[in-house]
């Protein structure tokens, strides 16, 4: 594969902990979502590793990165099922942690043919907290949200952003819908303390109660210096350049299930910043990375590898300013698989 090589020499250079949640998922495709009391059945269930940790992980390690996860699972089949996934995907899995006491997080997502998910489920042994250490070498640390819903995993967060700090870590934090409507105030204290942060559109109005993209970054920019990312789906994503909020355009694939996409992003996103790359051709890439993730059912097992985000980035053509940027990335790319 065009990875191997070049990617095997990163993995000892670029170590990344990531903390949050594992999960299997139970994946049904649906015509269309019910009504309240109506029957609702898939032509077949498929099971898959998933998780916002689990999936960017996977994804990290797919770019050649030494991708450590913490967390928990319980102690049944379902997390001997995603364990097995992430040794398979060369995850450092050995600090997570098992537990009797609630089972492995498991969600029932329904994708449509749009590719839009909605997920039912519960956290399970999520809501647990492993012992929060980041090794020395570690150069980054990638936080969820959704690690703050809980008392035990908050701590356990806090730990490690304190941590990585001592260490002289980066540290991203993805925000997560739930996590910054339901805990807007916790979010919001973490936030100035993070040197990445990963917002989507609907997170960054429920966190800065603005309803345009500039007025959401004028209001995140006043809470922190973070460097800031905003996730807009298939409209690609913004960033801060200077005072003024700059998008850079998305990808068009036929989408199959949203689900993992914005985990692709998060990981195509760090591996670029950690290798150097400038913030608006990160911004590019991860755009790609998630358009690729989005075109395939199920999250974890479709994370993108590199030699597909080449691909579409080789053939997809943008029709604008950023065209030359996307040659460009396309070429970098290529050299740097060879």
């Amino acid at each position: 594969m065009l990875e191997s090589r070049a990617m095997t020499r990163r993995r000892a250079a670029a170590r990344v902990l990531v903390f949050g949640d594992i999960n299997v998922d139970v994946v049904a495709r649906v015509r269309k979502l019910p009504r309240p009391g109506e029957d609702c059945l898939s032509a077949r269930l498929e099971l898959h590793g998933g998780g916002v940790a689990a999936n960017t992980a996977v994804a990290l390690a797919r770019w050649g990165l030494d991708a450590e996860l913490l967390g928990c699972i319980g102690d049944d089949g379902f997390g001997e099922h995603v364990t097995g996934w992430l040794r398979r995907e060369r995850v450092n899995v050995s600090r997570v942690r098992k537990t009797a006491r609630h089972m492995t997080g498991l969600m029932y997502i329904t994708v449509t043919p749009d590719g839009q998910r909605t997920i039912f489920g519960s956290r399970g042994a999520n809501t647990q907290a492993p012992r929060p250490l980041v090794r020395a070498g570690t150069a980054a640390v990638h936080l969820v949200g959704y690690s703050f819903l809980a008392a035990a995993t908050a701590k356990a967060a806090r730990h490690l952003l304190a941590e990585a700090r001592r260490r002289r870590a980066r540290v991203s934090l993805d925000v997560g819908l739930t996590p910054a409507q339901q805990i807007r105030e916790t979010i919001l204290q973490v936030v100035p303390k993070v040197d990445i942060l990963f917002v989507g559109f609907d997170e960054a109005k429920a966190l800065t109660r603005q309803t345009s993209v500039a007025a959401c970054f004028d209001a995140l920019a006043k809470l922190s210096p973070a460097e800031t990312v905003m996730k807009l789906g298939k409209d690609g994503c913004a960033f801060r350049a200077g005072r003024a909020a700059r998008r850079v355009p998305g990808f068009r694939v036929a989408a199959v299930d949203t689900t993992g996409a914005g985990d692709a992003f998060d990981a195509a996103y760090l591996r670029a910043r950690l290798a150097g790359w400038p913030q608006e051709e990160a911004c590019l890439v991860a755009n790609a990375a998630g358009a690729v993730a989005a075109s395939a059912l199920a999250a974890g097992e479709s994370m993108p590898r590199p030699n597909a985000v080449l691909r579409l980035l080789r053939s997809s053509g943008l029709g604008s300013e950023w065209d030359t940027a996307r040659r460009r990335i396309a070429a970098r790319l290529q050299k740097e698989l060879q």
